[in-house]
């Protein structure tokens, strides 16, 4: 659905084509969440002489994949060398952004609380979570080799909400499912309870 503020922008979906030289992977599943949300509230850009979409490459695909017939674009006149620089521009704008962490906390916090929560907004309940622990927790950073002796000692003075354990590729889906097991023999709803326990009664046992 176009936004009714830019209607008078909408042309068929099908005069349009993603550019052949566009090498930016987006997440055309996120984009549709937020088009079926909100519908399409800024314009596609376009190359007038050939059609090739210089900014919007995946909103157009989620218009596609919607089953859309029309969406809101605006020609650019311009040259094919041209158009490959506003193309690459455009892209790399959004590399080079960057977030006021602190902000955006508090931000996803003020929509969170309102009725729909999270709703359309491309974040969810994890992406919350995982920023209060960053933010507002202290994190400690094991060291590979650490024993757990050593972590108890390091970290039991310290308001230390978050832990980042490492471990090799090739251990993590074998602690993701000794994990999921102890998670159903011990009815505990979360990992980090798990860990704490096993860190506590390891320190009882010495």
């Amino acid at each position: 659905m176009i936004r009714e503020e830019l209607q008078e922008l909408a042309v068929d979906i099908d005069t349009l084509q993603t550019h052949p030289r566009n090498v930016r992977q987006g997440d055309i599943g996120a984009i549709s969440e937020s088009l079926k949300a909100h519908g399409q509230y800024r314009p596609i850009v376009y190359q007038a002489s050939t059609g090739y979409v210089l900014a919007g490459n995946h909103t157009l695909k989620a218009a596609q994949a919607l089953g859309w017939k029309q969406v809101a674009a605006t020609a650019v006149q311009c040259d094919d060398t041209q158009a490959l620089r506003i193309l690459l521009a455009d892209n790399r704008s959004s590399d080079l952004a960057t977030y006021d962490d602190k902000e955006l906390l508090e931000l996803l916090k003020d929509v969170a609380s309102t009725n729909d929560e999270l709703l359309g907004t491309l974040y969810d309940g994890d992406d919350l979570d995982d920023m209060v622990y960053k933010l507002e927790g202290s994190i400690g950073f094991v060291a590979e080799g650490q024993d757990i002796a050593s972590i108890i000692e390091e970290f039991a003075d310290k308001d230390t909400r978050n832990l980042t354990l490492p471990y090799k590729q090739q251990e993590i889906s074998t602690v993701k499912s000794h994990l999921s097991s102890l998670q159903n023999k011990l009815g505990i709803d979360n990992w980090s309870a798990i860990v704490l326990r096993i860190v506590k009664e390891a320190d009882e046992s010495y």
